[in-house]
């Protein structure tokens, strides 16, 4: 009897100094009522000591893994599953802790307070996020990385809540071990018969697995409800004031407002190839880290086009049109992992440019206007370890150091992956096959277009519609339409649907900047619209007598116009839009001689000055 009885309290004993040794070091804390309760920063204090931001290599998962496109991703089941219930408990985290969905996604914009103890610099003003500068690509880098890292610790928690040893909770911890947050990719011609905008960012509700069974929950790809909603926090501006959740495309500016998603499905499928054929361009024709890393450059840009994103899912004064807002909304670090892996892709084709010193016009509110930065500038307020060390341009420069990478860059090399770029983007480029098992049912009949954005260059040339504008002139994001045709004078929100409507480049910012009067008055972006591949079909339809610079510029001095409207629909006059200015640019192309090459820019870029001339906001 002695004997089992000491060997029971042995047991005991061994059982009492193991969970002490998992409360130390694995996400199960023990709560003051004696109940085990996980832990959202297994490797650090919740809210003590530095945040180091590591990405999955954080949690101990030390492969390097490809994030997938979200549409791919549902096709695995058990990864889809646990994505969404990770996503939920992301979101369900109290607002005042460090790692909740709300303080996180309050890094980029309002409530323009101190995250990880990064306090404001002198000068500083606004979020955290940098737009408009040389280190746009690389700064968003570890942000993404953080969410990646928080939300594979929910995924974790919502997995340790299935039965321990059942198959489904060894299934799905098999799912997460290689999981990586997915992407959207905007410009690929979607699968036959469905938007460019994923069906399930669309849905109220979905349907999951959990512990007990099969039940639908609302749909944390849909929306993020505020828990509370702070309006102060949202710098007491209506209509985000008021919005109780993220909108997109919001019906009203009151508390009762609903996201109109086909709205937002129509705007990016109608300027899809368009889209896609600026992305082309960046991909297989630019070669200069300066030029493609942000808007301050004349020409087109990965910034830019990441601009147009925002406003065409943001359409309506929608949470993701406006810079203090935008990260609040569950399709945001879906755009932002594609605009990363886009980085990433051209990262590879350039691998000799990058980082360079720049000054960059905007504060923000961990730097002052005009502050120059460079590979070695701290990339606030990301800390890469416990001691306060800070990410770098340099530090984060590999996708790997924070164990992801993308289908394209597995396995390859140059030449295949030019070849892969032009299927995906080049001017055969064709729909993937099906990539869910129903069409979408969100989908009407006028936007079953999938057509190629990307010029053929068989003449050898290619035109650019490119605008500079005042950035902060219309006090918020706007649109600057491209027409080649009769520019329709009607309501903004039907200007898409015109005939003669080729494309749009959006001007991303924010409503009530808290930038200084100097910087409002000094500060521009440039946008494009790529305008090759609608010549080109002119010139097939007989309307335009030929590529040569001569009949293009003659072309384009009757045909070509452009219009202006705020995100609200309201349209603005060109002579009232401050520092508007478009141009056409072009330049001689050699075209690629098979799919394993690009086409190659022959010289610079030259203005056809007579496209524009003498037109309100055109050249003078």
């Amino acid at each position: 009897m002695a004997t089992t009885i000491l060997s029971r309290a042995f047991k005991l004993l061994s059982l009492i100094q193991l969970l002490s040794t998992l409360v130390a070091c694995t996400p199960l804390v023990l709560t003051e009522d004696g109940a085990f309760e996980y832990n959202a920063s297994p490797l650090q204090p919740r809210q003590s000591g530095f945040f180091s931001v590591l990405g999955t290599p954080g949690d101990g998962t030390t492969s390097v893994q490809p994030r997938l496109e979200i549409r791919q991703l549902q096709q695995n089941a058990d990864q889809w599953n646990i994505y969404l219930l990770g996503l939920r408990k992301f979101q369900n985290m109290t607002q005042s802790d460090r790692s909740s969905w709300y303080q996180v996604a309050g890094i980029h914009g309002r409530p323009y307070i101190a995250w990880d103890s990064v306090q404001a610099a002198s000068g500083g003003s606004g979020g955290y996020c940098t737009h408009g500068s040389n280190i746009f690509p690389t700064w968003h880098r570890p942000y993404i990385a953080l969410f990646e890292q928080i939300l594979y610790q929910s995924i974790q928690a919502a997995v340790a809540e299935f039965p321990a040893g059942s198959a489904q909770r060894n299934r799905y911890n098999t799912a997460l071990a290689t999981f990586r947050i997915p992407y959207w990719d905007w410009a690929a011609i979607p699968p036959s018969g469905q938007s460019s905008f994923p069906a399930v960012l669309q849905q109220p509700t979905i349907s999951v697995v959990l512990p007990n069974g099969t039940t639908t929950i609302n749909n944390p790809l849909f929306s993020y409800v505020f828990h509370p909603l702070s309006a102060s926090d949202m710098g007491n501006v209506v209509p985000w004031s008021v919005y109780p959740s993220t909108l997109r495309s919001p019906s009203t500016r009151t508390a009762k407002a609903v996201s109109q998603n086909s709205k937002v499905a129509s705007g990016l499928d109608q300027n899809r190839p368009n889209i896609q054929s600026r992305v082309y361009n960046v991909l297989a024709l630019q070669n200069d880290y300066d030029d493609i890393s942000n808007d301050q450059t004349d020409g087109d840009s990965l910034e830019s086009t990441h601009d147009t994103i925002h406003t065409l899912v943001g359409a309506g004064n929608g949470h993701m049109g406006q810079v203090p807002y935008a990260a609040f909304d569950p399709a945001f670090m879906l755009h932002h992992a594609n605009v990363d892996r886009m980085f990433a892709i051209w990262q590879a084709l350039n691998p000799n440019s990058y980082v360079s010193p720049a000054s960059n016009p905007y504060a923000t509110f961990w730097s002052r206007a005009g502050a120059t930065a460079d590979t070695n500038t701290p990339l606030k307020p990301f800390h890469k370890d416990s001691a306060g060390n800070f990410w770098t341009s340099t530090t984060v420069r590999s996708t790997s150091t924070f164990g992801y990478t993308y289908p394209e860059l597995v396995n390859s090399n140059t030449t295949s992956l030019i070849a892969t770029i032009n299927a995906l983007y080049g001017p055969n480029a064709t729909a993937p096959s099906q990539r869910t098992r129903r069409s979408d049912p969100l989908l009407s009949p006028r936007r079953l277009r999938n057509v190629a954005g990307a010029p053929l260059f068989s003449a050898q040339r290619q035109y650019i519609a490119n605008m500079r504008v005042q950035r902060f002139g219309l006090d918020g994001s706007f649109n600057i339409y491209v027409f080649l045709g009769a520019a329709p004078d009607s309501d903004p929100s039907t200007w898409a649907d015109s005939a003669s409507f080729v494309g749009l480049t959006g001007i991303f910012t924010a409503t009530s900047s808290v930038q200084s009067e100097d910087v409002k008055a000094s500060a521009t972006a440039h946008g494009a619209v790529e305008l090759t591949a609608a010549l080109e079909a002119k010139v097939k339809s007989g309307e335009a007598c030929g590529m040569g610079e001569k009949c293009v510029g003659a072309y384009l001095k009757e045909k070509l116009h452009w219009r202006v409207s705020k995100l609200d629909g309201t349209a603005i006059d060109v002579e009232n839009t401050p520092g508007f200015e478009i141009s056409v640019v072009w330049a001689k192309i050699r075209p690629a001689k098979n799919q394993y090459e690009f086409p190659k820019r022959v010289g610079g870029y030259q203005t056809l000055i007579e496209a524009t001339e003498g037109q309100a906001g055109g050249l003078s």
